[in-house]
């Protein structure tokens, strides 16, 4: 039996999130990010349980995740590559059949040496990271579309604050690039985007974490789990009142308490600031972290988890009990982070 801490991916639910945020904006097409490995979940994996169910748009970061994506799903799917083109990546982009995300005036004159593949325009519309400049759209127009752009897409600030007045300043702002180029289809909805009601579908919503099971969506739309973490209980004994657990000694019992430590650390993706905030479950019943996360190693107080634990035992971290957003709520930071954070010794299985 390996220690080693698993990961099951449940691609099934994935591709049920999907076609639940598919259904949110009838007769626009749902996209897949699959950046970053799927947020850490295994692209390939991922990626062709969505093909398989109608998904043929996906999007990546750079392009050498394009080009892995490109392999694992074969010819056909659409490739986006949303941090765009570099110096001698050019001909990479035509033979992989990627679609460079052009967002710098940068990247516009490296495309127009390109040998001619497609590409995207990105336009800021207000998040001040990523995006031509919106005065360009009046400005520059004739030449822009003459780069035959497949897609004219923006990025929300704000999405996760539904009531933020910045969501409508940016819709507003990405109407007038979409009717700048009336033929070319357009995207502005990333996953929070994709709650935020029709006017912000367009022709493509981009959902990411949601697909993931991340993300806060409204009380109508219900996203099923998409990984479960758990690892292993390699030892159990009894804490004695008066001595502390963990380094630095910060979590001092104050009564006899069980605790059993699992084979699961920072290293793994735990991360350190959920000590003493972290829940493990235990068959169903929610376990305190006790003292700090190692790097290796967590501790929990099995006093009041089911009776009889012993080596072996499985610890949910993430899962139907352990929701992503509740968790790393209890880090202090979201969804992303946790999944993007599982360490590479985290044995992936799929389901």
């Amino acid at each position: 039996m390996s220690f080693l801490p698993r990961a099951t991916v449940l691609t099934s639910n994935i591709v049920d999130n999907w076609r639940t945020l598919d259904g949110l904006h009838p007769g626009a097409t749902t996209a897949a990010v699959v950046k970053a490995d799927a947020y850490g979940l295994g692209a390939a994996k991922v990626a062709r349980a969505l093909k398989i169910a109608g998904c043929q748009t996906f999007f990546v970061a750079y392009l050498e995740e394009g080009m892995t994506l490109r392999k694992a799903l074969g010819k056909g799917p659409r490739i986006f590559v949303l941090n765009g083109p570099a110096r001698g990546e050019l001909a990479a982009y035509r033979d992989a059949e990627l679609t460079a995300v052009l967002s710098s005036e940068l990247h516009l004159k490296l495309w127009s040496t390109a040998p001619r593949g497609t590409c995207a325009l990105h336009v800021d519309t207000g998040m001040n990271r990523l995006g031509l400049p919106l005065a360009m759209i009046d400005t520059e127009a004739t030449a822009l579309r003459r780069l035959a752009p497949v897609l004219v897409m923006s990025h929300l600030a704000c999405a996760d604050d539904p009531k933020n007045p910045a969501n409508l300043l940016q819709r507003r702002a990405f109407e007038a690039v979409a009717d700048a180029f009336p033929d070319t289809p357009a995207s502005l909805a990333n996953s929070a985007g994709c709650y935020l009601g029709k006017g912000y579908g367009f022709d493509l919503t981009r959902p990411g974490i949601a697909l993931y099971g991340g993300s806060t969506p409204p009380a109508n739309v219900t996203l099923k789990t998409a990984v479960v973490l758990e690892a292993t209980i390699i030892s159990v004994f009894k804490g004695h009142k008066g001595s502390a657990v963990g380094y630095g000694a910060t979590y001092l019992l104050t009564q006899d308490r069980m605790l059993a430590t699992c084979a699961i650390g920072y290293a793994d993706g735990l991360m350190r600031s959920g000590a003493g905030k972290l829940m493990g479950w235990v068959d169903g019943v929610a376990c305190p972290v006790a003292g700090r996360i190692s790097m290796d190693l967590v501790t929990l107080d099995i006093t009041d988890g089911p009776k009889g634990i012993k080596p072996g035992a499985h610890v949910e971290f993430l899962g139907e009990h352990a929701r992503l957003e509740a968790q790393a709520a209890a880090c202090g930071t979201f969804g992303y982070e946790l999944l993007t954070g599982l360490g590479p010794r985290v044995q992936r299985n799929y389901r």
